[in-house]
């Protein structure tokens, strides 16, 4: 089969340009669409949207040109105010589409919610989990897209740390949610070694195929991160997600995510899945999965002070063009996520929905509270 692109030069195997010729023909004609916009990647059946030239002016763009690009379409700032200030934010800041070398870590997993057992004691704290702190709406599924934006923080060792590393996760998703495996995210992730080394990177991820970071697209601490997660228009149930640093001007162009095929083990996902589950939203800052090939076992969280999400919303139903139902993850029928160590005891995070969704790390006051509580409890003897 002959392909159109230079399969050598964009460093793609036989089957990937097979995949992308099939996605080039028209279903009625089976002739070649010589207006495909899909640009293949490193990694088969991953695929980036033909991002627009350097120098255009985004804000400017017509729906259908945005639609062309994969990029969210402009809201209408008449029904959707703030969602119409933070697109037209984001558009303005972007300069340039950098397209990154697509690497798979097999060193980490962002995971569905993990509740904590704090959660079924007699103080039990509502929205205890394991690896979730942060905001997840449920009311009004199902979400096909989530939006929000952070800055990347500075992270340290905890006071008194002693473990050789220290990782999380701050992320925007689409499912995951309670008895749900099914979970379209991407965002940032971040460490630190006892040597005090640092690490930060890009990444998506359709769990349960492992993470894939975006090698090349600089983020730092500092930086604000825009994030953009939903469902591909083609009727293939695939994703798309992409993100912009708004401080470098530096913005992924829109990737077209596989439904995840396998897992991170190399096992065959059973049941398939169709589509992104679009069950829940959320905004997450997550202790990733570190335990990979074996039992779970969640990265300790560093000392990261505190994370905001701005412009944090969903979309819930897209019909057309303009007329869709978003809600603001400050809504109040969004639930709440905090974080516990795997004692059940020690809070991690906790979180505030005024002014912004704010996630802070608490693990230093919880415990000092609990030695000052040990220190007040009367020794028996």
């Amino acid at each position: 089969m002959q392909c159109d692109f230079n399969c050598d030069a964009w460093n793609i195997s036989g089957v990937a340009c097979d995949i992308l010729l099939e996605l080039m023909r028209d279903a009625k004609t089976g002739k070649m669409i010589h207006n495909q916009h899909l640009i293949p990647t490193n990694l088969d059946e991953h695929f980036f949207i033909k991002p627009p030239a350097e120098g255009t002016d985004l804000a400017r763009a017509t729906d259908e040109d945005l639609r062309m690009y994969g990029l969210p379409h402009r809201p209408d700032p008449k029904a959707l105010p703030n969602a119409a200030r933070a697109w037209l934010r984001a558009m303005r800041r972007i300069k340039r589409f950098v397209v990154p070398q697509l690497t798979v870590r097999h060193d980490y997993l962002f995971r569905p919610i993990r509740p904590s057992r704090a959660a079924t004691g007699t103080a039990a704290e509502a929205g205890a989990t394991l690896n979730w702190g942060g905001l997840v709406m449920t009311d009004s599924p199902p979400y096909q897209q989530a939006w929000g934006s952070w800055m990347i923080p500075e992270i340290q060792i905890p006071p008194g740390g002693t473990y050789p590393s220290y990782s999380c996760a701050i992320w925007v998703g689409l499912g995951g949610y309670l008895n749900d495996d099914n979970l379209l995210q991407a965002g940032t992730a971040q460490a630190v070694g006892a040597d005090g080394a640092l690490e930060c990177f890009a990444w998506y991820e359709w769990y349960p195929a492992p993470p894939i970071m975006l090698t090349g697209f600089n983020v730092q601490a500092g930086h604000t991160i825009a994030v953009y997660v939903g469902q591909y228009d083609d009727g293939s149930g695939r994703g798309v997600m992409t993100m912009a640093n708004l401080v470098t001007g530096d913005a992924v162009p829109v990737t077209v995510v596989p439904l995840p095929a396998v897992d991170a083990s190399g096992n065959a996902v059973s049941p398939a899945i169709k589509a992104p589950s679009g069950l829940s939203a959320e905004w997450i800052v997550e202790r990733p999965d570190i335990g990979i090939g074996g039992p779970e076992k969640y990265a300790e969280l560093p000392d990261f002070g505190e994370v905001n999400f701005t412009h944090a919303a969903a979309v819930s139903s897209v019909q057309g063009m303009k007329n869709e139902v978003m809600a603001a993850a400050s809504d109040s029928k969004a639930r709440s996520l905090k974080i516990f160590a795997d004692d059940a005891l020690t809070l991690l995070t906790d979180e505030l929905s005024v002014p912004a969704l704010q996630v802070t790390f608490q693990q230093t006051a919880a415990a000092q509270a609990q030695e000052e509580r040990a220190k007040q409890t009367p020794q028996s003897g």
